[in-house]
């Protein structure tokens, strides 16, 4: 048969297409929708839990499940190896030493070897705290001291999983999956620590941003500030002893030195991240006071960063505005009071004089917010 032209083609399907019913859709049914794809859940991080004190482990995975992880428990290195040869893992939690010998640093070397991307955290007794850190330094995430708490020990891990997404993205992050990281790192971190601090970096992120708004802070900037809002106590988690976070009385001066290492501890722990520079800068300046006096580099006047003295007050006020087991609720005057006390002072004075006229609208709502996050929290404040 020839060719048909391009128009003689063209009449020809005009006419099939002429001589097709009008009613041929008549009967049909409706098309059914496509069927929904299956979302993809989020499956909670594994961890291998490795102990040859079986009772300890039970007990510890126990608490690591409730904590939101999926855990594997063998109790022997041999057994670990194989677990990791066959299993992935997110998190291995290994003893250093089996049956007296650091049989601990063969499973290291195995996870380093078969799953490198995995977080690994040591657990030693005192007499070989040295063999520990020498672990360390061959590649282990961090180490705890038996006996080991499994509510700190699920917060390390889950702090030192959130770090190594933030470290992997390299800056490929969007603001709000970088906001949703650094919150979990918080929140799996100091808040599980401290309980009472419930909510306490999600609502000066809130008056940050609020604040950092009168004063015209460019859209990356005010990103930047709500970053370093959540963030502000992040370091704590590095100091040396956890037990002032929750200590029912004030601190002595030795444990107040030892908080005042926490802005840099934390501005170095999230400054290799390529994005986070100011961020840093702003979690570093935030105990710095107008009139030198702060921490910890008694920076004076302009010296901090207009972010870092926004983040400073509003973190003072929600402090203020957090009942404690050694001091109550301040009320609204009184909280003003000390405020007006503290210009020139603590703060910088045009910034206390725009805080101030904020607090005649929000005063009241914002000192009520500590007490219904502590509480939808589950938390139950002691007389």
């Amino acid at each position: 048969m020839a060719k048909q032209n391009s128009a003689s083609g063209a009449r020809l399907k005009t006419l099939e297409l002429s001589s097709v019913p009008l009613d041929w859709y008549k009967g049909l049914q409706e098309p059914s929708p496509p069927a929904r794809q299956a979302t993809m859940k989020t499956l909670p991080p594994s961890v291998l839990l490795v102990d040859d004190e079986r009772s300890t482990i039970v007990l510890m995975g126990a608490v690591l499940e409730t904590q939101g992880f999926t855990v594997t428990l063998c109790h022997t290195a041999h057994e670990a190896c194989c677990l990791l040869d066959s299993l992935e893992f997110d998190a291995v939690v290994t003893d250093v030493i089996f049956d007296g010998s650091s049989e601990g640093e063969n499973v290291l070397a195995r996870c380093r070897e078969q799953q490198p991307g995995a977080v690994v955290v040591l657990m030693t007794g005192f007499p070989e705290v040295d063999a520990a850190v020498a672990a360390m330094k061959c590649g282990a995430t961090d180490y705890l001291r038996k006996p080991v708490d499994g509510i700190v020990l699920a917060a390390m891990v889950h702090r030192a999983l959130r770090e190594r997404k933030l470290s992997a993205s390299r800056g490929k992050l969007a603001f709000a999956e970088m906001v949703d990281i650094i919150s979990g790192m918080v929140a799996n971190t100091i808040e599980r620590v401290d309980p009472y601090t419930a909510g306490h970096g999600e609502r000066t992120r809130r008056y940050s941003r609020i604040l950092g708004q009168k004063f015209n802070l460019e859209q990356a900037t005010l990103e930047r500030l709500e970053l370093a809002a959540i963030a502000h106590d992040y370091g704590k988690i590095y100091l040396d002893d956890l037990g002032f976070l929750t200590k029912k009385g004030p601190l002595t001066p030795e444990e107040y030195r030892e908080v005042q290492r926490h802005p840099e501890l934390g501005a170095r722990m999230l400054g290799d991240h390529p994005h986070l520079e100011k961020v840093c800068q702003y979690i570093a300046e935030h105990h710095e006071k107008w009139d030198g006096t702060g921490y910890p580099k008694q920076l004076h006047d302009e010296e901090t960063s207009l972010p870092g003295r926004i983040l400073g007050v509003v973190e003072v006020f929600d402090s203020l505005s957090t009942k404690r087991s050694y001091k109550d609720v301040w009320e609204l005057p009184k909280t003003v009071r000390f405020f007006e006390s503290q210009r020139n002072l603590a703060f910088a004075p045009e910034l206390i004089d725009v805080f101030l006229e904020l607090l005649e609208v929000h005063g009241e709502e914002w000192m009520q917010a500590p007490a219904r996050d502590l509480e939808a929290a589950g938390v139950e404040m002691e007389n």
